[in-house]
Parts: C-alpha cells; structure tokens; sequence
C-alpha cells in the first residue's frame, strides 16, 4: 500500500479523498493535491449542468470541454488529462455532492476495489 500524500490542514476535498481511498485509483489523493485546478474546474462545469436541471451528464464531456476551452484561451492553461482522471473526478464529485446522486455514472475501475 502507498502512503497517503500529507494534507493541508482543514483541507476537507482531501480528506475526503483520503477517506474514500479505496473508491478510487491509486495514488489520486496525490494527483488531486498537484492537480486542484481540475477539480475546481470540473466542478464548476458539473455544477453548471445541474444548475440547468440536468440529473444525468457526463463526466467525460465535462473534460473534452475543460480541454477545449483551455486550448482556445489566452490564459496559458492546457488540459493535458489522462482520461483515466474522469472516473476519479466523477466519483469525488458524488462524494462531494451526495444531493446529485446519480449525476454520473461510474464504474469500477482497475486498481479501486469498489464503484462509487
């Protein structure tokens, strides 16, 4: 087993990956500290969707979007994302609103020992 990446204090995101280790791939809790800027993201862009009323989206469009606008603007942010990071992002995002329950869709993926 890795060790867990030591967390900001009061970070509860974090934590909360932390907690639910075993709901992801290994080594997210790590990606997640050196990758926050995604996870902002996406979470703005899935809470846009359900501020419109929609209770089913995917999680991979939510990505394909982030990468396209990030490569259209002037900001000197890219997307490089492995795809892998949208099962991930989609399981913290249930977990971190549990009132969109059923938003995603997930899957247990390789290396995690139990579907969202």
């Amino acid at each position: 087993m890795s060790a867990q990446p030591s967390l900001p204090f009061g970070d509860p995101l974090l934590a909360l990956a932390r907690d639910n280790a075993d709901t992801f791939r290994p080594g997210f809790a790590g990606w997640l500290l050196e990758n926050r800027h995604v996870w902002i993201a996406f979470e703005r862009e899935a809470n846009k969707v359900w501020a419109k009323g929609r209770r089913h989206w995917s999680a991979r469009t939510i990505l394909e979007y982030l990468r396209h606008e990030t490569a259209l603007s002037d900001s000197g942010i890219e997307f490089r994302l492995n795809n892998n990071a949208q099962g991930d992002l989609a399981r913290l995002y249930l977990l971190a609103h549990p009132e969109c329950a059923g938003f995603f869709e997930t899957r247990l993926q390789a290396g995690s020992e139990r579907a969202a």
